[in-house]
């Protein structure tokens, strides 16, 4: 059985709508994570270990700066182009555009 904070990091993860991203941090802090205790690397360890089996949008999941975690042959073609499937537009910089990135007041 998942511990609460990985219970809360699943539900945060599958609450980024559509459209939007978030970044790993972002995902830890709104789960209620504490800042500087590793969060951000709880959420990669989560998406990698189930994402799959949780049926998790991990596409939506990015670094800070917009920037695409994933290396080019290993999943960033895959991510970038389910992004731009659901309207997400990326910078001239090929980072996802600020004004993607999920608010909780939206």
């Amino acid at each position: 059985m998942p511990s609460e904070q990985t219970l809360r990091i699943l539900d945060t993860i599958r609450a980024v709508p559509r459209g939007r991203v978030a970044s790993y941090g972002q995902i830890a802090m709104i789960a209620g994570h504490p800042l500087g205790g590793g969060g951000a690397r709880d959420v990669v360890r989560i998406l990698v270990s189930m994402s799959e089996k949780e049926n998790l949008p991990w596409w939506r999941i990015v670094r800070k700066d917009g920037a695409i975690a994933l290396s080019p042959g290993n999943g960033a073609e895959l991510q970038r182009t389910l992004l731009l499937q659901e309207g997400v537009i990326f910078d001239a910089s090929g980072k996802v555009a600020e004004a993607y990135f999920w608010t909780l007041y939206e």
